[in-house]
């Protein structure tokens, strides 16, 4: 069994999609009895990556905004 989103054209192995979403655009998928796509592992690497680092990004923006806040209210 495989999850296939419509929107990536793809087949992905079932640990790849956290409840049920597509791991790279975060949308439905729905149950299928096909093969994996074969370029499932490598996307989904890919998109584990950019998840980190949209992650990382946001941190990073948060930790300015507040020292931002800190330094106008002193």
């Amino acid at each position: 069994m495989t999850y296939y989103c419509s929107e990536c054209v793809m087949n992905w192995h079932p640990y790849q999609c956290a409840e049920g979403c597509c791991p790279e655009c975060g949308r439905g998928t729905k149950r299928t009895p096909d093969e994996p796509s074969s370029d499932a592992a490598l996307r989904h690497r890919a998109a584990l990556a950019a998840a980190a680092k949209r992650e990382r990004y946001e941190r990073f923006e948060a930790f300015y905004a507040e020292r931002e806040l800190q330094r106008i209210a002193a």
